[in-house]
């Protein structure tokens, strides 16, 4: 069984306490993250103690949850890593085993970074407001399927597929895109196997879930009215009438 909290609003309802109570107050199994990447904001206190979650799925503060983060996140390796070391220096226990990612995630480059922050600048007064972390270009890669999944690490095809990505924004942006592919290529070399210990099929582990009759918390990023095909336009829901 799976019980799913949403925002119906635009963010900031409360949903990381939510999350944290109900997994406090009820004997879930699993907390389980669906959508988005590490622009979400969720912080939980706990005995004088915040710990903020971005990417992680705030699950991890119960030494009784697994947590898995599934194939719908667009998955940041850097800020993952970042992440969970600051809540095992919080005493938080058991972070590492307690943690999988799904093979299908879309990953999330400092290249996606790097556009979104072109794409907010040239909108000049019309910016969306991005978090400039690269969830939107990364959501857009997969859309278009040109993205890269975590599973694709492994795969010989990783870094041609990298710098042909690159390229082509390269070829959008020209010189006003700082970023190196070298750079990133060398950082990826280092996650491979960083990264080969946290990484779960989640279509079998979510089978084995249900076999089993665990139960699932799953807790959204964002909310119904930031979210692409739901979001009002410039603010403005009035916008739609005339679009």
């Amino acid at each position: 069984m799976a019980t799913i909290i949403l925002g119906s609003q635009w963010g900031d309802e409360g949903k990381g306490k939510l999350t944290d109570h109900l997994l406090s107050t009820h004997s879930f199994d699993i907390c389980a993250r669906a959508a988005g990447g590490h622009n979400a904001g969720h912080s939980v206190k706990i005995g004088g103690q915040t710990y903020s979650f971005h990417l992680l799925p705030s699950g991890l503060v119960n030494p009784k949850v697994d947590n898995l983060i599934g194939s719908g996140v667009v998955f940041n390796v850097e800020a993952f890593f970042n992440e969970l070391a600051l809540l095992e220096s919080k005493g938080v226990p058991c972070v590492h085993e307690r943690i999988h990612i799904s093979s299908r995630c879309h990953l999330n480059f400092a290249l996606h970074a790097a556009v979104d922050g072109l794409s907010e600048e040239e909108l000049g007064t019309s910016q969306i407001g991005t978090t400039r972390r690269g969830i939107g270009p990364a959501y857009s890669t997969k859309a278009a399927r040109n993205g890269l999944r975590i599973i694709d690490i492994y795969h010989e095809s990783f870094e041609p597929k990298l710098r042909l990505l690159a390229d082509g924004y390269r070829k959008r942006y020209g010189n006003l895109l700082k970023y190196s592919v070298e750079e990133e290529l060398e950082k990826y070399r280092g996650y491979k196997e960083q990264l080969r210990p946290y990484i779960v099929d989640a279509v079998e582990y979510m089978k084995a879930v249900q076999e089993n009759k665990r139960s699932v918390l799953v807790e959204s990023s964002q909310a119904l009215s930031m979210m692409a095909g739901h979001a009002e336009r410039n603010g403005n829901s009035a916008d739609w009438l005339s679009a």
